[in-house]
């Protein structure tokens, strides 16, 4: 029952940082006091969606980047996904600077938008038992993302217990 309680514990802890913080990626760096590599799964322009048009002020389908991928952490030699990140992005709202290391597809949305003065307006963190092909989730995430005060992309993350038990070795117990 301990082991239940420190889970608990921790994720009352990660969500109280997730839901006062401007980066994502950061908070999951700071927690495993480890640098987190963004892997990318989908990277895709496409119509918007009624739901996603709302959020980000602009008309239904209008084009966005669709981007969905993981914050893996080396561990034992190996990349391992502590959490999925997808974002909806309205590019033609970023600089051209951000929109080319987009393109690249090799850094988190986060990373590339901190630099142009990012703010993430969180709109939930729920706890979560369900299971993927990652293992069981602990959290989920919802946001938006705006720079100079306009949206520019809204951001679902969810957290694997893996985070965890990657961080148990270096982070017994966290501290705000």
């Amino acid at each position: 029952m301990h082991c239940e309680n420190d889970v608990d514990s921790k994720v009352r802890t990660l969500a109280a940082w997730l839901r006062d913080t401007d980066t994502f990626t950061g908070t999951i760096a700071r927690w495993l006091q480890s640098p987190v590599e963004y892997s990318s799964l989908r990277h895709e322009y496409r119509p918007v969606t009624a739901e996603h048009a709302s959020q980000l002020g602009i008309p239904v389908g209008s084009t966005v980047l669709f981007r969905r991928g993981y914050l893996e952490v080396r561990s034992l030699g190996a990349r391992q996904p502590v959490a999925e990140v997808s974002a909806v992005v309205v590019d033609h709202r970023l600089s051209r600077d951000a929109r080319q290391a987009l393109d690249s597809k090799k850094v988190a949305l986060g990373s590339i938008l901190s630099s142009q003065g990012m703010r993430r307006h969180t709109q939930s963190v729920t706890t979560s038992s369900a299971v993927d092909g990652n293992g069981p989730q602990v959290l989920r995430v919802a946001a938006t993302l705006t720079v100079a005060d306009e949206l520019v992309a809204a951001v679902n993350e969810i957290v694997y217990r893996r985070l965890f038990d990657l961080g148990r070795q270096s982070l017994i117990s966290p501290t705000v």
